[in-house]
């Protein structure tokens, strides 16, 4: 069965002022992300064969609730990773580590992006990503590519097996599960050419692709990554001084898409589909992060499905954040992952007419959180409250009549969870 998770990952290195970095992560509906500080005080339970992280820096994680790693993250020195699946020609072993171990470790012990580079490639080298990396999906497996960014600089990183290439990044670059550095690296794992010859991928070192030879084209096609990086790299070329609108308005796109339609994920904001290439590809959480030199500023949505939520301040602060709930694979009104999935499930019903009952409302609040003068923690609290009023909104909207098999994908994805409707 051909499965294939997405995300995409945005940096934005101007000519002038701090660097940008944002990201949507795509995983399985029913798996709940969360937005987490460390800061390095209490135990962490780090997996054998890592880095100790115990006691390192302060970091604002955006994780699935059922792995160690992170799909992306920023620390106390205005360091980000965002990490997105590759699928490449080189097999991925049942047992290793998976890229988001990878860079929770560069993000929690770096002061740079070439620190942070310098430890996935050390990692990389060393250690077999592999390993169960999907929730109800676990033999679904690839390998890693990551942006690395900080106040000044930023690198694209591309992983197949234990070979790697570096890009250095100047303006815009985003990354959308597929390899996209060819022969224009700036560095690269000393043997991957031989190895790429040696099996017929490559014939000459001079004009040497990595991404032509360790691409499996069949899957990378199939997960839409040319097609969402299109969008996102159109949405903020021309863009002289970003701003965090910016980048709202660009996780949010559907590229023209109506939200269940289409064989492949190819739109930046993602929503799953009972097709096999779309069960995995659902936008679960979404972060953008000004990497400035005197700290970072960051907001979250702490939700699937950025066209439906607000993004709201995530200072590098443990008591601001809703705290992590007890039981993350079960449904929790309380919780506002949950609480805004269920929200998000009843706009999927008729998605036009049931989003637009709460889009002025939506708005507004986005304006309040994205003000300087914004509480963080009341923003988190408000966003919750609205949530109910918003989902009784949309709910007074007659359902649309959507097809048998989309119907049968949401009702056991609510079984899974004991979702009400």
């Amino acid at each position: 069965m051909v499965r294939s998770g997405v995300c995409d990952s945005l940096v934005v290195v101007p000519e002038i002022g701090p660097v940008w970095f944002a990201k949507n992560s795509d995983r399985e509906p029913t798996e709940a992300q969360f937005l987490e500080c460390h800061d390095g005080t209490a135990p962490d339970a780090t997996p054998d064969g890592l880095p100790d992280t115990s006691s390192e820096a302060r970091v604002l994680l955006s994780r699935p609730a059922w792995m160690w790693g992170c799909e992306m993250g920023v620390n106390q020195h205005s360091v980000a990773i965002g990490n997105e699946a590759v699928f490449t020609r080189l097999p991925v072993p049942k047992a290793g580590y998976t890229g988001m171990d990878f860079q929770r470790v560069a993000l929690t012990t770096c002061r740079t992006a070439d620190d942070a580079l310098e430890q996935l490639i050390e990692l990389t080298e060393r250690l077999d990503q592999g390993g169960a990396m999907g929730h109800q999906h676990r033999s679904f497996r690839y390998h890693s590519s990551f942006i690395v960014a900080d106040p000044t600089s930023a690198w694209v990183f591309e992983t197949a097996g234990r070979y790697w290439a570096a890009k250095r990044i100047q303006g815009v670059a985003t990354i959308s599960n597929a390899l996209t550095i060819e022969d224009d690296f700036d560095r690269v794992h000393g043997g991957a050419y031989e190895l790429a010859r040696s099996r017929g991928w490559a014939k000459s070192a001079t004009a040497f692709s990595f991404a032509d030879a360790f691409s499996d084209p069949f899957m990378s096609v199939m997960a839409g990554a040319a097609v969402r990086r299109a969008c996102t790299a159109g949405s903020l070329s021309g863009i002289l001084e970003p701003c965090a609108r910016d980048f709202i308005v660009a996780l949010s796109d559907h590229g023209g898409l109506e939200p269940g339609k289409g064989l492949r994920s190819e739109s930046p904001c993602a929503h799953a589909s009972w097709l096999p290439t779309r069960t995995s590809a659902q936008t679960t959480s979404s972060m953008i992060a000004c990497l400035d030199a005197a700290g970072p500023t960051v907001w979250g949505t702490g939700t699937s499905s950025p066209c439906l939520s607000v993004f709201k301040p995530a200072p590098l602060d443990s008591t601001v954040l809703p705290p992590h709930p007890v039981d993350d694979v079960r449904f929790d009104a309380r919780e506002l992952w949950w609480a805004h999935e269920r929200l998000h499930r009843a706009c999927l019903a008729n998605y036009h007419e049931r989003r637009v009952t709460f889009a002025d409302d939506r708005e507004r609040f986005q304006d309040e959180c994205l003000q300087p003068s914004a509480d963080p923690g009341q923003t988190w609290r408000d966003h919750r409250a609205y949530i109910d009023r918003w989902f009784d909104a949309a709910r007074a909207v007659k359902e649309a009549r959507l097809p048998f098999p989309m119907r049968r994908f949401w009702k056991k994805q609510a079984r899974l969870t004991s979702m009400p409707a």
